[in-house]
């Protein structure tokens, strides 16, 4: 169902307002109610809410117990997963969650629909033994030790077997169910999600009874929401508007590193991104000090590989180094230069991501300098996937990778591997290689292995590296709620001060 205008919805967030309400201005509508079929880390948030997880990243990125309460290897190869339940998981229908659902959500539909976005994150989970309601096993067609990294990160969401299937895709998609803390009472599409504490939540009523998340994808509006008073929260803001709200008496103001990175997606399928010499000289063309000072007043930190710095994979002191003039000479060596530029189409989206879009255009304004004549185009995070996943961008493209688990399979070991949709670099000779990385036991050789993957890629810049993120989180001085690196807002943990 359309809603009306976003903004034109404020006024009356604004005289709505109660000490048991809680009106979240928020930069995207999820892109759909299914969370197994997407990944799409802006969504995490209201998919938590609604359908919780199987397990969960605490604030400082610890992976904690869930819906999961117990789990243990059954074997030294890591191919057999037994998990215990909660006790007293409900869904929103009052039916309870058990072993059948799991298997359902996480094998059977997946193996059905490799479409969802599950069927790629658990690809090698051929089944799921069930001993119990409550206990089963999950069977990996080979070696899996990092598996349960993903059982509280992105699209791993258990679904109501019986519901879903007496209602079918397009029934669920009308009216979702999950067995989350909280349920779904309203949806305006593209304008807000109304939630209400379901209570019945296995892990207690969230204080906060109702939640209201508005879909504001205008940065400036998500501004004016939280500066007027009209919402309690506002997440995403462009960081000097961050920095000047902290002189507001009224409103708290958090900016934290999170575990996401700002990069540059490159197709290998575009032929002028073939030629090495032309990807070298547009990653070397780039002053990424200049941006993280000129948008993130230098908070933002540098990067030269794919991973944020002091995660487990990160290899101090390598640098990808910034030299125009050495790329405008590997870009003339490559047939281009001012009077014979190179034409190239930059993806960008427009306020999903802090500063993406003039981050972009600084970007473009570099490249310029050394020869290229960029179409700037903006998109929507929504088009981009759809492309990424086709393999039909047209061009490079600006995105934010989260990684909640903080492991390099899931920056470099997904965002390289031409099997799996996430990736635009799709170079056969990776797939073997990434492939041994997957199967490999978590130990110090896994990650060196990696450490060489990642300097590989910048080296030949098969993807392209900017920043650590930096996000905020503005809130009324009344509302507390914890900081997620990965970005969460979850209104479950709210609370309003006295």
């Amino acid at each position: 169902m359309l809603g009306l205008p976003a903004t034109a919805l404020l006024p009356e967030f604004s005289s709505a307002q109660t000490a048991a309400a809680l009106n979240i201005a928020f930069p995207v509508d999820v892109q759909s109610w299914d969370p197994t079929a997407v990944t799409f880390p802006l969504g995490q948030s209201i998919y938590k809410s609604v359908f919780d997880s199987p397990l969960h990243y605490s604030p400082d990125q610890k992976l904690l117990p869930r819906q999961i309460k117990e789990r243990k290897w059954l074997d030294n190869e890591r191919t057999r997963l037994e998990f215990t339940l909660q006790d007293n998981i409900l869904f929103h229908d009052g039916s309870k969650l058990t072993t059948e659902d799991v298997k359902y959500s996480l094998v059977d539909r997946p193996q059905k629909d490799k479409k969802l976005a599950v069927a790629g994150l658990l690809q090698d989970l051929k089944d799921i033994e069930i001993q119990s309601p409550a206990t089963g096993v999950m069977v990996f067609s080979k070696p899996s030790p990092s598996v349960e990294f993903y059982l509280g990160f992105l699209c791993c969401y258990i679904l109501p077997k019986a519901y879903h299937q007496s209602v079918g895709d397009d029934g669920f998609l009308a009216k979702p169910i999950g067995a989350g803390p909280y349920k779904l009472v309203d949806y305006q599409r593209g304008s807000r999600i109304v939630l209400e504490a379901f209570d019945k939540y296995w892990g207690g009523v969230p204080p906060i009874k109702n939640v209201t998340f508005q879909a504001l994808t205008e940065a400036s509006t998500r501004v004016a929401a939280i500066e007027s008073g009209q919402v309690d929260i506002a997440v995403q803001l462009p960081f000097r508007e961050a920095i000047r709200l902290q002189s507001k008496p009224d409103l708290t103001v958090k900016i934290y590193p999170q575990a996401e990175i700002y990069m540059l997606q490159v197709p290998s399928y575009v032929e002028v991104l073939q030629n090495k010499d032309v990807r070298t000289a547009l990653h070397m063309a780039i002053d990424k000090q200049a941006l993280s000072k000129g948008f993130f007043a230098g908070t933002a930190k540098p990067l030269s590989i794919l991973t944020t710095p002091g995660s487990s994979a990160d290899i101090p002191g390598y640098s990808f180094p910034f030299n125009r003039a050495q790329a405008a000479e590997l870009l003339k060596k490559a047939g281009y230069s001012q009077a014979k530029p190179l034409r190239l189409t930059f993806l960008c989206p427009n306020g999903s991501f802090p500063n993406d879009y003039e981050i972009s255009q600084a970007i473009a304004a570099m490249w310029r300098q050394i020869g290229v004549d960029v179409k700037l185009e903006e998109t929507t995070i929504a088009k981009y996937l759809e492309l990424n996943h086709a393999a039909k961008l047209p061009g490079i493209m600006f995105y934010s990778w989260a990684n909640a688990t903080g492991d390099p399979e899931n920056y470099a070991g997904r965002i390289l591997n031409p099997n799996l949709r996430f990736s635009a670099w799709k170079e056969p000779s990776l797939v073997d290689r990434i492939d041994k990385l997957f199967a490999m036991k978590l130990s110090e050789e896994r990650l060196d292995a990696y450490r060489a993957l990642m300097k590989d890629a910048s080296d030949n810049s098969w993807s392209i590296p900017l920043l650590q993120t930096v996000g905020n989180i503005v809130t009324k001085k009344t509302v507390e709620i914890p900081t997620y690196t990965p970005g969460y807002v979850l209104p479950a943990e709210a609370t309003r001060k006295a």
